[in-house]
């Protein structure tokens, strides 16, 4: 199994477009939807994050839920690719709702907000997401070919998150700015995610694991409350969950900032386009390189020691960060993304191996279950981390309508940008130091061989 070959070039392009396609959707909302509320429709930047807040505690509930829903799916199309396909068209609606605040009052415009954020976070892009996130798995045994579907995804993920930041306030501000700029912008990546989504449905194929059914089938399919059982008793399950989750904090608190520190701390909003390339490129590069490093040391040791490059990078770019040292900023920002690529390129064939420990441990294949940790952490993390910014605007007493803000809303900002990536970094390493999973499921066989 780890010998043979499941996938060809054009199988793998097809499933690493599918993240580009999701950022197209979920990238724009995560990195956007703060600004355009507070200071295209004059919302409360606490109230906003609060709300989005509120709306992931059912999301973790329904991960879960449609992860289980996927273990049991049966169809032409596999297990997968069905749930992408359906809920292709209500995003890409959603997407431009969300885009579309209508004139009324400011209660209503909250009520607005919420009610289609929650839809389509909770519904159609969990059900979506936890299905591709699922296929991978799905497509192959192999882990060395796990881990190049998570290079061309990251890849993938990567060139469309510097569309996005490049490009987004210079398409609001060509279809006429305001709220009718986010909405003919929003329209655009919505056209945009519903050509790629179909690319990477209908480019890839799902693989069956030949003698896993028989060993399954012995006491039957477990229920829903069994599947949860054996989910959340992995304690590899529960680091990954962990991990994604603060990845995406970090992620999407800088990301949801980002827009602001460059307009009030540099003065210069071109300048996001400039350091998301300092991301960009060497996260590409370490993604390139991951495969011939996994291959010779393992996902452990490459994973840890990258991480901990990345820490040792944040230190720096913090002290810069608080000092509008752009310089400085660009370069360690660079080592820090270089440092961060291999956990990135890693976290499908990682999760892969976490579903590989409850088949190893309990018999059980629940890959759609054990995938949900991925859709569950990045959406948890990305209303946290977003959230975390709207709070944390709010405390500095932020108010969008000020040209200029006040040196306290600036210094939060600065910390929001700068300091608190360095934090999260530090604490993903740890969790990374105990996350051994490939020496688990090594025991877990050779017990089984004995």
């Amino acid at each position: 199994m780890e010998d043979k070959r499941y996938l060809k070039l054009g199988n793998k392009l097809a499933y690493g477009s599918g993240d580009m396609a999701t950022n197209f959707f979920y990238g724009v909302v995560t990195s956007f939807m703060l600004i355009y509320l507070t200071d295209t429709i004059g919302l409360n930047a606490g109230v906003v994050g609060t709300l989005m807040a509120v709306s992931r505690v059912l999301d973790g509930i329904t991960d879960v839920l449609f992860g289980s829903l996927i273990d049991r799916t049966k169809s032409k199309l596999g297990k997968a690719r069905p749930w992408m396909l359906w809920t292709i068209l209500p995003i890409a609606v959603c997407e431009v709702l969300l885009f579309s605040m209508p004139s009324m009052g400011t209660t209503l415009q909250y009520v607005y907000f919420f009610v289609i954020f929650t839809i389509v976070n909770d519904f159609f892009f969990t059900a979506n997401n936890v299905a591709y996130s699922t296929l991978s798995a799905l497509m192959t045994p192999n882990k060395n070919e796990r881990v190049q579907l998570g290079v061309f995804r990251f890849v993938f993920t990567t060139t469309a998150t510097m569309v996005v930041s490049a490009l987004t306030l210079r398409m609001v501000a060509g279809f006429g700015g305001g709220v009718k700029g986010w909405r003919m912008t929003a329209l655009v990546y919505a056209g945009l995610f519903i050509i790629i989504q179909l690319i990477c449905i209908f480019g890839t194929k799902e693989v069956t694991h030949q003698g896993e059914e028989e060993k399954i089938g012995e006491g039957g399919k477990k229920s829903l409350f069994g599947n949860l059982k054996a989910v959340f008793s992995n304690p590899y399950f529960i680091m990954q969950l962990l991990l994604g989750t603060f990845y995406n904090v970090l992620n999407n608190i800088t990301v949801a900032v980002g827009a602001f520190y460059m307009i009030h701390k540099l003065g210069n909003p071109d300048l996001l386009g400039t350091f998301q390339l300092t991301q960009v490129f060497p996260l590409i590069l370490g993604l390139v390189i991951t495969p011939m490093l996994v291959k010779r040391w393992g996902m452990y040791k490459v994973n840890l020691i990258s991480m901990i490059i990345s820490s040792l990078a944040c230190i720096p770019f913090a002290i810069a960060g608080m000092n509008g040292a752009v310089g400085i900023m660009l370069v360690f920002s660079a080592i820090r993304w270089l440092g961060s690529a291999p956990q990135i390129a890693n976290s499908n064939a990682l999760i892969a191996e976490v579903a590989d420990y409850s088949y190893n441990r309990d018999g059980l294949r629940v890959e759609g279950s054990i995938f949900s940790c991925s859709s569950m952490g990045t959406k948890i993390g990305q209303g946290l981390g977003t959230a975390a910014a709207g709070w944390l605007l709010a405390a500095a007493h932020y108010d969008g309508t000020l040209a200029v803000q006040t040196p306290q809303a600036i210094g939060m900002i600065s910390f929001i940008y700068a300091v608190i990536p360095m934090i999260i970094t530090i604490v993903m390493t740890v969790i990374l130091y105990f996350y051994k999973v490939e020496k688990a499921n090594e025991e877990l066989r050779r017990k089984a061989q004995a």
